[in-house]
Parts: C-alpha cells; sequence; structure tokens
C-alpha cells in the first residue's frame, strides 16, 4: 500500500516539476527511473488523555534517479511528515510536512537489509500554524524476518494524460530506534507500528496532451 502512494506522490511531483499542467499541455512526455534502497517508518501514539493522537511517517531514500535521456544523478533524501489531532475537541493540532535532500553519510543502509541509520535536520511546514520549525531525527532500522519480493504494475488515464508505472522491490520488516523531535517534544516516543527497509526499482511514463 505505501508503494502506491508513493508512486503517486512520484507522479505528481514529475509534473510540478516539469512545471506543465496535463490539461494544457499541447504534448508531453516525462521517463523517470529510480534504482536504490529506503527505509519507511510509521509510528502512531495518543497521550495519556485519550484524545491528542500523534502520527509519524518517516522516510529515508539512497540512490539513483532518471528523468528523460542522459545519465541517473545520485540522490539521497529524507521525508518526515507529523500530525497531531485532538479527538476529544475535533482539532487539527498540527499538520507538518518536509524534505531534505541528504549529504552523504546522513542515510547510511546495507544493501542486505540488514540495518539502516537517518541522522539529520528536517524542516517541517505547519498548514495549520502556517509556520516552519525543523525537527532532529536520529532513527535507526534492524531488518528482521524473511525478504519479501513485490512487482506491480498500473497505468492512470484521464483526460488527456496517461500514466504507466512499473515497480519490482525486495523487503524486509524491521524495528526501530530513535527519536522525531523538534527538541522538546519527541514525536515518535514509541516503537513503530510498521517499520521495513527495500531494495526496488521502479519507472514511469506520463503523457499529456490537449
Amino acid at each position: 500500500m505505501r508503494r502506491t502512494l508513493l508512486a503517486a506522490l512520484a507522479a505528481l511531483a514529475l509534473l510540478l516539476v516539469a512545471g506543465v499542467s496535463p490539461a494544457h499541455a499541447q504534448v508531453q512526455t516525462w521517463h523517470f527511473k529510480f534504482k536504490g534502497l529506503d527505509a519507511f517508518a510509521v509510528y502512531s501514539t495518543v497521550d495519556s488523555s485519550g484524545c491528542v493522537y500523534t502520527d509519524v511517517l518517516l522516510y529515508g531514500v539512497d540512490g539513483r534517479v532518471k528523468f528523460g535521456p542522459g545519465k541517473p544523478d545520485a540522490e539521497s533524501a529524507a521525508v518526515a511528515i507529523v500530525d497531531r489531532y485532538d479527538a476529544c475537541a475535533d482539532k487539527e493540532l498540527l499538520g507538518a510536512f518536509g524534505y531534505a535532500t541528504l549529504t552523504p553519510g546522513q542515510f547510511q543502509i546495507d544493501s542486505q537489509l540488514n540495518e539502516a541509520s537517518l541522522t539529520a535536520t528536517i524542516e517541517l511546514y505547519d498548514y495549520v500554524s502556517d509556520t516552519s520549525f525543523p525537527v532532529s531525527v536520529d532513527m535507526d532500522w534492524v531488518g528482521h524476518g524473511d525478504k519479501v519480493t513485490v512487482k506491480d504494475h498500473f497505468q492512470m488515464k484521464s483526460s488527456g494524460f496517461k500514466l504507466n508505472y512499473k515497480f519490482s522491490g525486495t523487503f524486509r520488516e524491521s524495528t526501530t530506534a530513535g527519536a522525531v523531535s523538534d527538541g522538546t517534544t519527541n514525536f515518535t516516543p514509541e516503537p513503530a507500528v510498521y517499520a521495513d527497509m527495500g531494495s526496488l526499482k521502479e519507472g514511469e511514463i506520463a503523457v499529456a496532451r490537449n
């Protein structure tokens, strides 16, 4: 399920980077390929009142990405999403998203999916308060159990737009230890509800026309 979500985000990002709206393009074609390693974790906690829920998504990736012709570029990046909701008051307290390009060594993962680590500062934008703030990420992954290979292929069509996406990857469930903190609050005080590491290949072709 997470791969389908990431694929959709990749398709959207591809169009935004190109700066062209599919509905208004004459004929535009985008090619995207990626090969690399990643680590993923989701956290969900509730405070002592039973009212305030905090959900965190953390993602680190290292690989080679290619847009169109030419040689692929090395890419190492991290994504963090922090959402905090007061269910008793039915109020969104925090809705923050951040992306950071990493320097060598900030995200490390071995090709056998035994372990990974992410140490970085990510600037988050909170749409609830319309402000930004940094979080410090210091997280380790340790793989356990068997590796699982997954392949997927889907197409998406609408008026004037077509997306063809292929994906294959090997994944290993993991445990995590560490923190995502703004210096005052540790947003991940409990173990991840789900975490894994992966070795993946994916590619997509998007075509837009009037």
